[in-house]
This record gives C-alpha cells, structure tokens and sequence, in this order.
C-alpha cells in the first residue's frame, strides 16, 4: 500500500465527510489525520478502499465531534455544479443521519450497500433515511 498516493487520491473527499461529521475544519483536518497515521502503522488490508476508509473516517471525526450540533458548513456543500445556498440552508434542518447518507450518495456516488458498511447499518435503513430526508428536502426547497 502507497500511503502517500492513497492519501493523494482519498484525503480530499475524506475530509469533505470529516467536516459534515464534525461540522468543524479543524477537527475534521485532525480526524483526517489520525487516520492516516494510523493507517501507516496498521496498514490494514483493504478489501473495499471506499468503503474501508470512509469507515474509518467516519469512526475518527464522531470521535472528533462536539456534543452539540453546529450547521453544516457551506465548503461541504459545494458540487461541479456550484454552490446551491438554498440546498445548503435546507440540508442544516435535516437529522444528522439523514444529511449522512444523501452526502455519501450524492456526492460520493456511493451505492446504499456502500452506505451502510460505512456506517454500519443495513442496506434498507440507508436507503429509507435517504428517502426520508429527500422527502423533506422536497418539503423544504
């Protein structure tokens, strides 16, 4: 394993999912690099890269995270397509749970299977909590 291309070619999108777990830059560029670190000393196999590191990503920023819950930042919310600020103000009213999983399937493309080894849940519970959080973004924009 090449730490370094693997950081190269991962750190950016990890760190997007660290500052929607944490709602905080600074804690998530922590997070982001205590994976890594662990990553060099471990170097554990990865069966499923994506899955196996924003797995662990996830675990490293809810270690991170503060108790109480701060909007999401808008620097997460930015698409190829731009910036969307009624999508971003509509996205901070969701649960936390919800606003996970249409992050990881959006703008990850992650599959719900995908989704849910990540969080470790089933398939159909990431799949309904999209549904549901679709559904009030629906209600809100």
């Amino acid at each position: 394993m090449d730490l370094a291309a693997l950081y190269d070619e991962w750190a950016p999108r990890l760190l997007g999912y660290m500052i929607a777990i944490t709602r905080d830059r600074h804690r998530a560029e922590d997070a982001l690099q205590n994976l890594f670190v662990k990553l060099a000393t471990s170097r554990p196999e990865m069966r499923d890269p994506a899955v196996y590191l924003f797995r662990a990503a996830r675990n490293e920023a809810l270690r991170m995270r503060r108790k109480t819950e701060e909007p999401l930042p808008a620097e997460i919310l930015r698409s190829p397509a731009g910036d969307n600020p009624d999508l971003a103000s509509a996205l901070t009213q969701l649960p936390s749970e919800q606003s996970e999983v249409i992050l990881l399937h959006c703008m990850e493309g992650m599959a719900f299977r995908e989704i849910g080894e990540v969080l470790g849940i089933p398939q159909d519970t990431a799949a309904s909590r999209y549904r549901y959080g679709i559904e009030k973004l629906k209600c809100l924009l």
